[in-house]
């Protein structure tokens, strides 16, 4: 691993740290999402998400491929993609919908990054 590579995967499992704290109260209870904590922790989390979708952008641009053949399970290209949902169609968000992905989607690419960044 490059220093720029080992340093975008340390801002990405950063933020996916943030997003995995801040889920887990409202996976647990979604009920918090009626209130403005919860309103908050949500923001955050789509904030996290923009940010990961974007660091996978810059990764896939400089080191073409290399996330896709090392974990082809992963889906690379719908954690980019849903970047552009967050910051394009924010207002139409289904909360429901992200606490999903962190549930179902986030643990894999989380997994993945770790491994890659453990070397």
């Amino acid at each position: 691993m490059t220093p720029d590579q080992i340093e975008l995967l340390g801002d990405l499992l950063k933020a996916i740290s943030r997003i995995e704290r801040k889920s887990r109260p409202l996976l647990a209870d979604p009920s918090l999402l009626d209130s403005e904590e919860g309103e908050d922790a949500l923001d955050v989390i789509c904030m996290q998400f923009m940010a990961v979708g974007e660091g996978l952008k810059r990764f896939d641009r400089h080191w073409p491929g290399l996330l896709t053949n090392q974990f082809p399970k992963v889906d690379w290209k719908g954690a980019m993609g849903f970047r552009d949902v967050i910051a394009h169609q924010y207002f139409d968000l289904d909360e429901e919908q992200v606490l999903l992905i962190c549930e179902q989607s986030l643990p894999e690419m989380a997994a993945a990054l770790r491994q890659l960044a453990e070397g």
